[in-house]
């Protein structure tokens, strides 16, 4: 083998080419996972909600500081046992060209919505919601268990 070609095999496997190569790789993975992080944070505080539950001897307290905006309709139902929060946003689009004038215009909505779950011994007759601000408290009043005891026949 030549001088020539020995001396490229080795600048191909240079190891401060190499290195150089790897931390920009590094790089350019951190600068894609930090921007994919920003934008899932803003997905979830767009479009999730938490919800506090705390449980008394009479009632279930649920607390949520719902991503609601201005024009934003909420809704609450009962749905087989289990209690639907629906946050109806209205919002539009427009895109315009440089003088101004308007190329396109869009008019959408979108559901966000979020099902919890109750237990058997809940009152859905009973149930008071109030919201100040972005922050919606419901409580669920709770019922007397009501249980039968079911005889068995002990046929031969």
């Amino acid at each position: 083998m030549d001088i020539w070609k020995k001396n490229q095999l080795f600048n191909l496997f240079d190891e401060n080419k190499l290195e150089e190569f790897m931390k920009s790789m590094d790089q350019y993975f951190n600068d894609s996972l930090t921007t994919l992080d920003q934008h899932l944070d803003h997905f979830h505080s767009t479009y999730f909600f938490d919800i506090d539950t705390t449980e008394t001897e009479q009632e279930i307290i649920l607390q949520a500081q719902l991503p609601v905006r201005e024009n934003d309709r909420v809704k609450l139902e009962m749905v087989n046992q289990q209690l639907r929060v629906l946050i109806q946003r209205f919002e539009s689009e427009q895109v315009q060209n440089d003088q101004g004038q308007t190329l396109r215009s869009e008019n959408f909505s979108k559901r966000i919505e979020r099902y919890i779950p109750l237990p058997p011994n809940t009152s859905s007759e009973k149930v008071k919601a109030s919201m100040s601000g972005d922050q919606l408290t419901i409580r669920i009043p709770k019922q007397a268990d009501h249980s039968t005891v079911i005889d068995i026949d002990l046929s031969d």
